[in-house]
């Protein structure tokens, strides 16, 4: 199945309905999901290979045949960074069937201002990644939980990085995939420190 443009509340709700279907409570307390674990799961005869790139802006690389399916990981990214990036491709595998064979580069909070397709399908497996990984429903109560925690017993720059690591180490990401996840859902974090359920929370483009 092919999907083009869809913007994040749409995008959000094909995720929730992979949630669905794999059985998977994005709410659940102890939220967290090893992505190459899981495309063992789900994909079709899969192999996962370590690639020895020359640097590590080549995150992964997909190749989804009739009868087999291969993940390239970037041997020089860190293990957090290498989750993201499998969950990353398993996105592509999931939802852009079209376009079978993916070169991805590291995650970013922009949203593709042209109607470049490919753009507009790399931000859908990175800020897929970031809402499969790291959903909403379970990023936000968490978020400001730990934030409250750390900011009434830290200076402002440690609670910061101190919020980050932990963020960091619970979801298995990088530390900066965490920045970009804080800064995408800054208009629903809002909606939810001014009483806002997070069921009743609405999806804004960012920005």
């Amino acid at each position: 199945m092919m999907f083009n443009f869809l913007n994040k509340a749409g995008l959000y709700a094909l995720i929730n309905s992979k949630f669905e279907e794999l059985g998977i409570n994005p709410a659940a307390e102890n939220y967290r999901i090893d992505a190459m674990e899981l495309a063992k799961e789900v994909c079709l005869n899969l192999q996962i290979e370590m690639l020895s790139f020359e640097e590590t802006k080549i995150c992964g690389i997909l190749y989804k045949g009739k009868t087999s399916t291969t993940i390239g990981l970037n041997a020089r990214r860190s293990l957090f960074g290498q989750n993201f990036d499998c969950m990353h491709e398993l996105i592509h595998y999931w939802f852009h069937d079209g376009r079978a064979n993916f070169l991805c580069t590291p995650p970013s909070p922009a949203v593709p201002a042209s109607s470049d397709l490919i753009a507009h399908l790399e931000w859908q497996a990175n800020e897929g990644a970031a809402q499969f990984l790291m959903p909403f429903q379970n990023f936000i109560p968490r978020y400001c939980n730990m934030h409250d925690h750390f900011y009434a017993h830290l200076s402002p720059n440690k609670a910061h990085d101190a919020l980050l690591d932990n963020l960091a180490k619970h979801y298995m990401v990088g530390t900066l995939a965490v920045q970009y996840r804080m800064e995408g859902l800054l208009k629903e974090i809002g909606q939810y420190i001014g009483g806002a359920k997070i069921d009743d929370i609405r999806i804004l483009a960012r920005g």
